[in-house]
This record gives structure tokens, sequence and C-alpha cells, in this order.
């Protein structure tokens, strides 16, 4: 027995009385009045939305009243299953190395530093130095980054995720928006009102 479908309606929007819709859309707020919340889509369209649709149908990316703390994989486990949702999510970034020059022309300047300086400074930048050496890496920094992701992880392990809070490119056929985020790195994400942190 095979299952019937509707031809499509008259209508220009192919909508009538008993059609099944669905909607996944994700939204930046513009403004925020005393009754209607003002908001763009992913494409510049701005839409006016009532704060009881705002409040009943949409999660923050923002806001939480909860927190917990987990470890690594489950901070980890929790992103990666958490596809289609608006959230906030804190991680490093990959380290970067520096280049040959850059690397060379540091020590070489390090090198005069000490070399110039008098016999009692000297003790104190040689004890910096070995505190603090010279690498050939630029270690990674804290980040934050709000909007969403598809589930998708790459060959890396890392998430392909939509940073919300930059503009998009039209002109380009990709989202210029999308962002890698490492899961082993994450130090805390806000997700369908909890924050869950690494412990």
């Amino acid at each position: 027995m095979t299952s019937k479908t509707a031809k499509a309606p008259s209508t220009t929007t192919g909508v009538s009385k008993g059609s099944i819709l669905s909607e996944t859309s994700f939204y930046v707020v513009k403004e925020v009045k005393s009754d209607v919340v003002i908001v763009t889509d992913d494409f510049g369209h701005e839409i006016t939305l009532g704060k009881k649709y705002v409040d009943q149908i949409t999660v923050s990316a923002d806001w939480y009243d909860s927190e917990e703390p987990k470890s690594m994989t489950e901070l980890a486990e929790i992103f990666i299953n958490s596809p289609r949702i608006a959230m906030s999510v804190s991680f490093i970034t990959k380290s970067t190395e520096k280049s040959k020059k850059e690397f060379e022309s540091e020590k070489a300047s390090k090198i005069q530093e000490i070399q110039n300086a008098s016999l009692s400074s000297a003790s104190a930048l040689l004890s910096d130095l070995i505190e603090n050496p010279i690498t050939k890496i630029i270690p990674g920094h804290l980040r934050v980054i709000k909007g969403r992701h598809y589930g998708k992880v790459d060959d890396l392990g890392r998430i392909h995720f939509i940073d919300m809070e930059l503009g998009r490119d039209a002109t380009k056929t990709y989202d210029t928006r999308s962002r890698q985020v490492d899961p082993r790195t994450l130090q805390w994400l806000i997700v369908n009102g909890v924050k869950y942190f690494l412990k």
C-alpha cells in the first residue's frame, strides 16, 4: 500500500489547511521592544517576533539558569551531540608556529639584551628566560564563539561551527562564518539554558 501525498495547492505559498510545517531558524536580535523582538535571520531579513514566541519557542546562546561541572569528555559529548541549537562555546584556539625569521629575531633580541645588561641585572634576565623560554610556537588563546553547528566533524576531530556574530558574505557559495572548534579544548559551553564548565 503506497502512501498518498497531496498535490501542490494552487496558492502561491503552497500552504493549505492541514499542511504540516516545520521551522528551524537562527536569529540575531537587533532590537527589543515592549511586546516584540526584532531579529535578523541568516540572509539579512528583518523579522518581528512576539515576546511570547521568543520565550516559548527559541533557545538562547547567552542565558542560562543552572551550571554543571563536566569532564573534558563529557563537555565534548554535549557539544558534539547538540547540533542545530544556538549556543555559546569557550575554547582554546590552535597554537601557531612562528616563522623562522620571527623566531630568530626574538632570539637575537634576547641575546643582545642579556649581553648589554649589567652583571646584577643579567641574573634576573636569565632567570626570566628560564621561566619564560622563547619558543617556536605562539600558544592558542581563550576564545568565545556564539552560533551553531550541524554535527560535522572533520578528519582531525574538529567541529565546523557557524559564528553568528560575524557578518555573512552573500557573494560566496559557502558560509564565510564557518570556524573550527576542537572539542578537546573546550572550557565551557551554554546550551539549552545550562552552562557546562570544565571541572
